[in-house]
């Protein structure tokens, strides 16, 4: 089964494209490299972004499992996720992931420490799913930016992502399951709490201006056949 991991050219890294979204004209240069339709599929993509919903995912080991989620997450417009890997394991099924990762930013952490510490301080509350709470998704406030964390396929998340969490919501079932798979929970609370969101026109849920800019040249970057000579005539031009 062929893998992908963060060195993969496929992943998408919003700091590396800064630079060139800051080059005066750059933009507007490359989009008439990329065809009519990939620049109105950009468009409306992003249109439907937000980062007001992440998801964060502790110590995944199964690569088809972690390209489920990083799949779930494209299909539902979240742009950020965020893993805990701190036995650099972290590695994603190319044949799930069907590119998804080319699209959506994947950060990643060597402790559930310091990845809740930089989601609180950009203003994150931390979700967690559990059997043992009152809680359901229709109690949850999505008024407010959410981190849903998610944790591994044998053991769920430890008991510290447990005390970390602001919110422990269920998950309803009627079987004798007692918990559904890691890509099958994320799609159910994602697809629950991204509609109830949406519906709601007091939340500011849609990316920023300066957002938009960078993620826009970066999937124009990926879109068009070699870029890299293209930005290099360009940068040649803006030399004379």
């Amino acid at each position: 089964m062929p893998y992908a991991d963060e060195n993969d050219p496929k992943f998408f890294h919003t700091s590396e494209f800064k630079k060139y979204a800051e080059t005066k004209g750059l933009i507007e240069y490359l989009k008439d490299f990329a065809t009519p339709n990939k620049k109105e599929v950009i468009g409306k993509v992003l249109a439907e972004r937000t980062n007001h919903l992440t998801v964060l995912l502790e110590e995944i080991y199964k690569p088809q499992n972690a390209a489920a989620v990083v799949r779930t997450c494209d299909c539902f417009g979240i742009q950020q996720m965020h893993v805990i890997d701190e036995e650099d394991k972290f590695q994603l099924s190319t044949s799930v992931a069907k590119g998804s990762a080319k699209w959506i930013d994947i950060n990643k952490y060597k402790s559930l420490e310091e990845s809740v510490s930089h989601l609180k301080k950009a203003g994150y509350k931390i979700v967690a799913t559990s059997p043992h709470t009152d809680m359901t998704l229709d109690d949850l406030p999505v008024d407010e930016s959410l981190a849903l964390m998610f944790g591994n396929e044998f053991e769920g998340l430890t008991d510290e992502a447990m005390e970390a969490a602001d919110y422990k919501i269920k998950i309803p079932m009627h079987g004798f399951a007692e918990s559904f798979n890691i890509s099958v929970s994320a799609a159910l609370v994602l697809n629950h709490l991204s509609t109830k969101m949406r519906k709601d026109p007091t939340i500011n849920w849609a990316l920023t201006d300066e957002e938009k800019k960078v993620i826009e040249m970066a999937w124009i970057y990926k879109s068009i056949k070699h870029v890299d000579s293209v930005i290099k005539t360009f940068e040649q031009e803006n030399q004379k």
